[in-house]
Parts: structure tokens; sequence; C-alpha cells
């Protein structure tokens, strides 16, 4: 895919730790960018498709939220011993 060079100012201290993070995650500034970038789209194209469906709000407020805001047909009983719960 083609690529395109892109200037930005940042602030020399976000600056300096966001190298620090790419150092230690072996990438280079160019890649956090990019994936950042990414990420944006992709919560934006899910957040439209979850309209265009009627879902809602996707997003859970606690990770105890996650199994209560599933559709009733996406989820599994599992079973604990005598404990049975949804997931």
């Amino acid at each position: 895919m083609e690529k395109r060079k892109l200037t930005l100012s940042i602030r020399k201290d976000l600056l300096d730790e966001v190298k620090k993070y790419a150092k230690n995650e072996g990438k280079n500034l160019s890649n956090i960018v990019e994936e950042y970038f990414e990420y944006l789209v992709l919560e934006k194209w899910i957040d439209d498709l979850a309209i265009e469906l009627k879902l809602g709000d996707l997003s859970p407020t606690s990770e105890l939220e996650i199994p209560f805001n599933r559709p009733k047909g996406l989820i599994p009983q599992i079973s604990l011993g005598n404990l049975e719960m949804n997931v």
C-alpha cells in the first residue's frame, strides 16, 4: 500500500515518552501513529455498524457489564460445579 509523509507537531515531553515506548515495543513512531489511526478508523466502523444494526452502544462501562450487555442468544451457559452462570 502506498505511504505518504506526514508532519506533526507534538509536545516535546509527550514525544520523548512515545519514543521510549516505541523503543521498548521494537517499533518506530510511524508504526505507532499508523496503528493508532487504524484503531480510530476501526472503532468508528464498529460504532457505525452497531448503529446500522440497531445494537446501541457497544462499550461496556466495566468488565462485569460485558456478559449482561450481550444479546440473549449470545450468552453461553457454563457450569462450575453446583454454580451455573451466564458468561
